[in-house]
């Protein structure tokens, strides 16, 4: 039996690193190749943006899902923990949570959206779950990172939250592509105007190079607007993914 787990890293680099969004993607491949789970992605969650939460450019965590053995939580901890072990960088406080996508708990939604709105206390954060049966770890001198990387988790697992930084052919979009084009080639379900209206097969989607989906209602959607008399993606080129 199989089921779809959750991996989220946060906090894993500093300024002269790459960034936490590769990493991540390094991350699937590891544990792809592992055959540890299969068929992955990876979305990017962005939080508060305040002088009182330390970060190093964005304060956004990554998270990975991908198709694996029901029961296979410590493993994948225990392989990401040695990966993240391997790729630390000074200056860091890496964090690491593992769940089943159908177990996240509601107490850690409802901490991860407050993430995005406020600045959490860490050691609230770890009280408010010390009941809840989720693999959280961290390392560095505070850990911090375990806060982004649990709510990453809660977010994507919520289905409506994340742009896609890893996801089957995104990549390889270039160029003026129809409609139909996009979803053959890649994972995006749909491609959607600005309003949520869905576009036609053979509507055109000037790419700009640069296509990243996002999560709604639990499918990767492409984001488009009017741009003159084409469509471009609505989600603008970002440095970390």
């Amino acid at each position: 039996m199989s089921e779809t787990w959750l991996v989220g890293i946060d906090d894993t680099d500093n300024a002269d690193s790459i960034g936490t969004g590769r990493l991540a993607r390094m991350l699937a491949e590891h544990l792809e190749a592992a055959r540890l789970i299969s068929e992955t992605s990876v979305t990017r969650h962005q939080f508060l943006v305040h002088p009182d939460i330390p970060y190093t450019s964005h304060n956004s965590s990554s998270c990975i899902a991908g198709r694996g053995d029901a029961g296979a939580e410590r493993a994948i901890a225990d392989a990401a923990s040695a990966f993240m072990a391997e790729h630390f960088h000074a200056g860091a406080n890496p964090g690491l949570c593992v769940c089943a996508a159908d177990a996240v708990p509601a107490p850690l939604l409802a901490l991860a959206k407050r993430a995005q709105q406020e600045v959490l206390d860490l050691a609230g954060f770890d009280r408010a779950l010390a009941r809840e049966r989720i693999e959280i770890r961290s390392t560095g001198e505070t850990g911090q990172g375990r806060i982004g990387a649990a709510s990453g988790v809660a977010l994507r697992a919520s289905g409506d939250d994340g742009r896609f930084i890893g996801l089957r052919g995104i990549r390889d979009l270039t160029g003026t592509l129809r409609v139909d084009e996009i979803t053959a080639r890649s994972g995006v379900a749909r491609v959607e105007s600005d309003a949520g209206e869905a576009l036609a097969g053979d509507a055109l989607v000037r790419t700009g190079d640069w296509v990243r989906p996002t999560l709604r209602a639990g499918a990767p959607v492409l984001r488009v607007r009017r741009e003159g008399a084409d469509w471009v993606p609505v989600e603008r080129r970002s440095k970390d993914d």
